[in-house]
Formats: C-alpha cells, structure tokens, sequence
C-alpha cells in the first residue's frame, strides 16, 4: 500500500492531519497553474479550495483513487477552468512568472535577465491568447498534463486538444513575429 493509500484510509479515520499531508505536495503547482489560468489570485485560492473541498468529499465518501496526486492536479484545473468559465472577463493582471523556475545561482546576472524577460513576454503572449489556447499551454506546458488528462479536464476529445494546441501555437509564433522580437522564443 502506498503512502497516499494510506494517508486517504487515516483521513477516513477521522485523521484531520492526514488530508494536508496528502494535498501538502501539490498546493504550490496547483495554485501557480490556477492562477495562471485565472489570471487572479484571489480566484485561484478559491479554485484550490474547491479542489480540496472535493478531493475531501471523494476520500470520505469513498471514491477509488489509484493516483491522488495526478488525479488531484486534474480535479484542481477543472475548478479553476470552471471558475474562468464562470467570469465575464477575465482581469488583467498576470501571475507573477518568477515562480515557474528556481534562481540558477550560476548564471550571470545578465543572462537570467534577459531570459527572465523572454520568459515574461511569452508569459505574457500566452495570456493574451483566448481561454481554449491558453488552457491549453498552460496544462501542457507548464502543469506537464498529457494530451488525454487535458482532454479529460477540459471534457474534450484528444483530437481536440492536439488542434488547440497547435492553433495556439501558430497563435504565439504570429504575436512573436508582429512584435518584431529579435529572438523567437516559441518554436511550432
């Protein structure tokens, strides 16, 4: 039995420890993926919250789950997808990108710079980019999903998915280039 396993038995136990130790691991990515997707943080706190309320209500009442934590990270993109579904609008603001990667402390100062700079305005085209193209760069891309756990959050056919996102990537190669950026940074 592994740790999960075991971690969603104590929680049935009554253990009101063992679920934060079961979700612990994957709050950070979850969040950071919903607030991408929700361009608002105060949104994704709420998107992660009603992941875990349902993750909750599933180990309690019972629901087989082989995998939690991929199984966790899906639950967690389709509120956050629900939740951007539901605005009007979405805001302007952007997710502060600095938290995708950890600092090289080996690089010069420079180069993190300027890749940092790159990494923001491709950050920056992807939000620009129509819910359906931006979902899916960012579960692709940065939740690493495959094409059948985008297609099952999305509720989409695979298909689907491999036609957004390569729409959405013909779409960021096209803002690169009316930019006129020295560099591409988006390779189709």
């Amino acid at each position: 039995m592994c740790c999960e396993e075991q971690w969603m038995l104590r929680c049935r136990s009554g253990d009101k420890d063992a679920f934060y130790k079961l979700v612990e691991p994957y709050l950070d990515r979850v969040y950071s993926t919903s607030t991408a997707i929700l361009r608002s943080t105060h949104l994704a706190e709420d998107a992660v919250q009603n992941a875990m309320i349902e993750a909750y209500q599933a180990i309690m009442n019972g629901k087989e789950i082989r995998n939690f934590g991929s199984w966790f990270k899906k639950v967690a993109a389709m509120r956050a997808m629900d939740l951007a579904r539901k605005r009007s609008r979405l805001s302007k603001r952007t997710a502060d990108f600095g938290e995708w990667e950890p600092v090289d402390h080996q690089r010069q100062p420079v180069d993190t710079m300027l890749e940092n700079e790159e990494k923001s305005l491709l950050f920056a085209q992807v939000m620009s980019l129509p819910i359906r193209y931006r979902s899916v760069i960012l579960l692709y891309y940065y939740q690493e999903m495959s094409l059948d756990e985008i297609s099952e959050v999305l509720g989409v056919k695979k298909g689907t998915v491999k036609s957004r996102l390569h729409t959405a990537r013909s779409k960021l190669l096209k803002l690169q280039q009316s930019n006129h950026s020295k560099r591409v940074i988006f390779h189709v």
